[in-house]
């Protein structure tokens, strides 16, 4: 077995393991790996005081020029960007409103959402105080805009869309209509684009489509600290981040329960930073690496190896951000082997290792799969996964 340097003693002294991530940026699974620069940036702030109206200010205003957007506000993570989007629209720069909220009955409190976009995160988009709305029908596309203009009352704070792969691909609704309608009803349209990085023009190509509030995960493609996040601003954007800014933490109200650190802002800003410098560079060198498991990995009886190149031309989903994939397939009648068989195997000697297996129905055939995702993979972890499958695959799930 391969010597693995990437382990924790203060985790052993726990008796919890260090995993190697092939499943990608998971919060369940910790997010990331910080770059030294950034834990540098982290740990030179966290020994001295700041005005923290004054750093979260400033930091906005590079984040935006970082992202060339005419606004931004850092957060404690995307789904905190958009219960605050969402707070924006309701209260707007309206103090009283703010200090109601989540007791929204009074304001304009409705979010409507494409029912093809109602996944696992959309309780974020009624976190605060908010009361989400489904239109449409799912499966079909061909009356949207007339469910989605009938859903349109004196309560609509904001329309509401999804960039994620967890969407129901049927159920996608045309963005450039919802920007449409939103102008059409002078209605701010909010993103929640928290996965969709990389690449790196993914930060300007939802202003750029007209968006009004964009929500980024920074705890993913960014690397910046798992719990941060940020709202990027456009338009009728502009003046709902300035509110949100003007109304949150570090002010009192609902947002308490959303502070942000010092050391969080740093690193946010610096890992943004890095990311946008460097960030389409990784594609390269994670290419490389899936064609190394592919040739490691392709002479296994049975099992079929390919690479998924997530590059806009082939890929697991529309929405998928580009990030290079191995993918193993095998007939489990034949083999006698279930894909939970060969986690458990992944998983039971150190370093225990995460693959990827997001549910995409067996890609409409029988066959069991694993996916091997290579962002975070570093030398040697890819060795030890394809050590580990070699044996699985030779001596069974025993």
């Amino acid at each position: 077995m391969k010597i693995y340097p990437y382990t924790s003693q203060t985790l052993r002294e726990l008796g919890v393991r260090s995993w190697i991530n092939a499943r990608n940026w998971s919060t369940n699974i910790g997010g990331n790996w910080l770059d030294d620069r950034v834990l540098s940036a982290m740990n030179e702030v966290a020994k001295t005081f700041v005005d923290m109206h004054e750093l979260q200010a400033k930091v906005d205003v590079k984040v935006a020029k970082l992202c060339k957007a005419d606004e931004a506000h850092v957060t404690i993570g995307a789904g905190a960007s958009i219960e605050m989007a969402v707070a924006g629209c309701m209260a707007m720069n309206d103090f009283g409103k703010w200090n109601s909220i989540p007791q929204t009955n009074t304001m304009r409190n409705e979010v409507l959402l494409p029912r093809g976009h109602n996944i696992n995160y959309t309780p974020q988009w009624s976190a605060a105080g908010a009361k989400t709305v489904e239109y449409g029908i799912a499966g079909t596309l061909r009356s949207f805009k007339k469910e989605l203009e009938a859903a349109i009352t004196e309560k609509t704070c904001c329309l509401a869309y999804t960039f994620s792969y967890n969407n129901v691909p049927r159920g996608i609704i045309p963005f450039e209509d919802i920007v449409e309608i939103g102008k059409k009803y002078q209605l701010p349209v909010v993103v929640d684009a928290a996965s969709e990085l990389p690449p790196v023009s993914n930060l300007q190509k939802f202003l750029d489509l007209g968006a009004d509030i964009v929500c980024f995960s920074g705890g993913k493609a960014i690397q910046a600290p798992n719990n941060t996040g940020m709202l990027l601003g456009k338009g009728k954007g502009v003046s709902i981040i300035k509110a949100i800014r003007a109304h949150t933490f570090p002010n009192y109200g609902w947002s308490r329960g959303h502070k942000i650190s010092k050391e969080q802002l740093i690193g946010f800003m610096v890992a943004l930073d890095i990311f946008i410098k460097e960030g389409d560079q990784k594609y390269e060198h994670q290419y490389r690496m899936a064609e190394y498991l592919l040739d490691q990995l392709s002479g296994i009886s049975g099992v079929i190896a390919t690479i998924i190149p997530n590059d806009g031309n082939h890929f697991e989903h529309n929405m998928m951000p580009k990030v290079p994939r191995v993918k193993l397939e095998w007939d489990k009648q034949e083999l006698g082997i279930s894909a939970e068989d060969l986690d458990h195997w992944m998983q039971k000697d150190n370093p225990p290792v995460f693959l990827r297996n997001i549910h995409y129905y067996n890609y409409y055939n029988n066959l069991e799969w694993r996916l091997i995702d290579t962002y975070f993979l570093r030398s040697p972890e890819e060795e030890i996964i394809v050590e580990r499958i070699l044996q699985f695959f030779q001596q069974g799930s025993k």
